[in-house]
């Protein structure tokens, strides 16, 4: 008897951990810029206002029992991010301690609002949830097809694109569909948007510019490869890299060519833009800067493996993750290597800064959580 009051005290415990419920977390910053989705903000610049001083020191390692996802999110203080066993979890930025975590089954990405998870997984009988984060509860599920990118919060909507040949835009409130639109091939791309325009690649080569209010084609333009990096959108352009090597500059409203540069590998990831810059990274394990405005190369600078992330500006400095193990900070003027930091692992998370914090992590199953120094 007592060793079955045991078991059912252990599932008790162990049921009643795996639920998120902030309800009782404390957070009093005003004016702050949350890091709420992959890319930072449905244009996906990879841009974070402020500034944060070098050196980085660690502050908080935190172990999970598998790899972590590509995309880490940050709300009032607190991360999100997903882990290749199936969880959900939330961790206090300031502590390091963990505010819950929910099981998901499989691997899935995630987008958050202030009381509201967008969990998004790889395959499965549902594969789109919205999660009450302050009521520990799923509001809706439904299966939107297979996915493998990442969702996109516009609005009063959310914007999926489907491996399986289609993006659509769903209700955040009820979940109803909105509009799908179809292709002819796979969607590896994850969606982009700018006032009335969603923007994403396809496998088939092709770049698509769709009216965010009905789902209909307003153009699209033909690359020479596969294109399965995410879009980046600055003012009048639409900057996306192909499989073919090269990263293109579009122009937003006609889809017309307005340069293209050819790297050394192919283009997998989003860029980093700011006002006169785009950094992009490539398997040839060069990061790219260049004018955004013509195309020119200003530096460059060689990791020692694949430039395996996103790359993130903030003010005078671009961080990047690679496959050699290390984040850098560079100069963003220069090139020049200011800080690096080796992990136990792979990276393939793309760097988040969130007030004076640096997250990453790595597929030795760690998250870092580094604070800047103070001035």
């Amino acid at each position: 008897m007592n060793r079955i009051k045991i078991l059912i005290l252990i599932l008790f415990v162990f049921l009643g951990c795996a639920k998120i419920n902030l309800k009782n977390h404390s957070f009093t910053k005003q004016n702050i810029t949350n890091w709420s989705m992959f890319g930072g903000n449905p244009e996906r610049t990879n841009f974070y206002p402020g500034n944060i001083l070098l050196p980085l020191d660690l502050s908080f390692r935190f172990s999970t029992q598998a790899a972590i996802g590509k995309t880490i999110t940050v709300n009032n203080g607190v991360i999100f991010f997903t882990t290749m066993d199936g969880n959900l979890y939330a961790l206090d930025i300031e502590k390091g301690k963990k505010l819950g975590r929910k099981k998901t089954e499989l691997h899935s990405t995630v987008a958050v609002t202030d009381s509201l998870a967008f969990i998004a997984r790889r395959y499965g009988d549902d594969t789109l949830f919205k999660y009450n984060l302050y009521k520990s509860r799923t509001e809706w599920h439904f299966n939107a097809g297979d996915i493998s990118s990442e969702p996109l919060l516009l609005e009063d909507n959310i914007v999926i694109t489907a491996l399986y040949k289609h993006i659509d835009m769903y209700d955040i409130k009820s979940g109803e569909k909105k509009w799908t639109f179809e292709t002819d091939d796979n969607i590896h791309s994850s969606p982009a948007a700018n006032g009335d325009r969603i923007f994403f690649g396809c496998d088939d080569g092709f770049v698509y510019a769709l009216n965010s209010n009905n789902g209909q084609l307003v153009w699209k333009f033909q690359t020479e490869g596969s294109v399965q990096s995410t879009p980046t959108i600055k003012e009048e352009t639409v900057y996306i890299g192909s499989t073919d090597f090269s990263l293109y500059a579009l122009d937003f409203k006609s889809g017309e060519q307005k340069w293209k540069f050819e790297t050394g590998g192919q283009l997998f990831h989003a860029n980093a833009v700011n006002d006169s810059l785009i950094i992009t990274g490539s398997t040839d394990a060069c990061l790219y800067c260049l004018n955004r405005h013509t195309g020119e190369l200003l530096w460059k600078f060689e990791a020692g493996s694949v430039i395996s992330t996103s790359p993130l500006i903030c003010n005078n400095k671009v961080f990047v993750g690679s496959l050699d193990h290390f984040y850098y900070a560079l100069d963003i003027s220069t090139g020049e290597e200011l800080w690096s930091f080796e992990t136990k692992g792979r990276i393939r998370t793309a760097p988040v800064i969130w007030e004076n914090y640096f997250i990453g992590a790595s597929e030795n199953n760690f998250v870092y959580i580094f604070k800047g120094a103070e001035e």
